[in-house]
């Protein structure tokens, strides 16, 4: 059995790549080329939640089954908050045929699923990042986003000051542009072009009200029907964009919430991110339109990503 370790995936997995293979990923989503089925959640009280995400590419030899565990208290211990190990088993046989350490794949596709989401919906003339959070996922997205718009500033916001102040250190450094440890929230918002909420955090992080006209926001933290990133108001107010249209209604609190407060109804939302790669006129961009994309990740793209990782590994 083929074993791909997190030094593999990092080293296989460049940013262009990784932002193509997302594309294709949405394309065979849209075009109904690939089985995607519900994710089923198990969530422990007071303890982790755990995902199993399984997916087929029609005509591929492999089905993918990532296992994704999700436990916000792991900072306190220094581990990640999520894990994950993805798994490739033979269409026909059934037979296990590969398994990837899947922390870094997770990063690297969410944030490439980000980057297409901000190619297709941001303002061309974006330059200012503002990013909510400082681990992993936050750090995943800044040469991803850097890659399809001129930043020309970065502005990163947490409550712990010590890590923030690290994180704007080292990446400055490691990304060759200015990241900034910034203040505020307010500070943020009033500075940003295009969002990105990457946290732990069960709460919306800031009033919607605040966030500027012609602002694009990805929200890619929440995973639970009780948790959120981003209030009533901000989602109410926004074109809205989402991974898929069934985890959106069955398990994204920020969308299922103010569905249950009665602010939006499903029909919101505007359609999946690859509904708008085969039809681009499902959005043309006003100067003052804010856009949201909520994104909670789709086996599609772990199903690809993990194919083209098998093939080099092979190769």
């Amino acid at each position: 059995m083929l074993r791909i370790s997190e030094e593999q995936v990092e080293g296989s997995l460049d940013i262009s790549t990784s932002i193509d293979l997302a594309r294709d990923a949405y394309r065979l989503q849209a075009t109904n080329k690939i089985l995607n089925p519900s994710r089923a959640l198990l969530n422990v009280p007071g303890g982790a939640s755990l995902y199993c995400m399984p997916a087929h590419v029609l005509g591929s030899k492999a089905i993918a089954v990532k296992i994704a565990r999700v436990a916000p208290d792991n900072v306190v211990s220094s581990l990640p908050s999520t894990l994950a190990t993805l798994y490739l088993y033979d269409s026909k046989t059934g037979e296990c045929v590969a398994e990837i350490d899947a922390e870094a794949l997770t990063a690297k596709r969410t944030a490439a699923s980000t980057a297409v989401a901000t190619d297709e919906l941001a303002r061309e003339d974006s330059t200012v990042l503002g990013i909510f959070g400082t681990g992993r996922q936050a750090e995943a997205h800044i040469p991803a986003l850097m890659h399809v718009r001129e930043l020309t500033r970065i502005l990163v916001y947490s409550r712990n000051t010590k890590k923030l102040a690290e994180f704007a250190s080292n990446a400055s450094k490691k990304y060759h542009v200015t990241v900034i440890a910034a203040k505020s929230s307010l500070q943020v918002l009033e500075s940003s072009d295009v969002l990105v909420l990457a946290t732990s955090s069960s709460l919306p992080l800031f009033d919607g009200r605040l966030v500027k006209p012609g602002t694009h926001v990805n929200a890619v933290g929440a995973a639970l029907p009780t948790t959120r990133e981003v209030d009533s108001y901000l989602v109410q107010h926004s074109i809205l964009f989402v991974d898929s249209r069934d985890q959106a209604r069955s398990t994204y609190g920020d969308i299922l919430i103010p569905i249950k407060e009665g602010v939006i109804e499903a029909s919101h939302i505007r359609g999946e991110l690859g509904d708008l790669l085969i039809r681009p006129r499902l959005f043309s961009r006003r100067k003052d339109d804010i856009s949201l994309f909520k994104s909670g990740g789709v086996a599609a793209l772990d199903a690809v990503f993990a194919e083209h990782l098998a093939k080099l590994s092979k190769n």
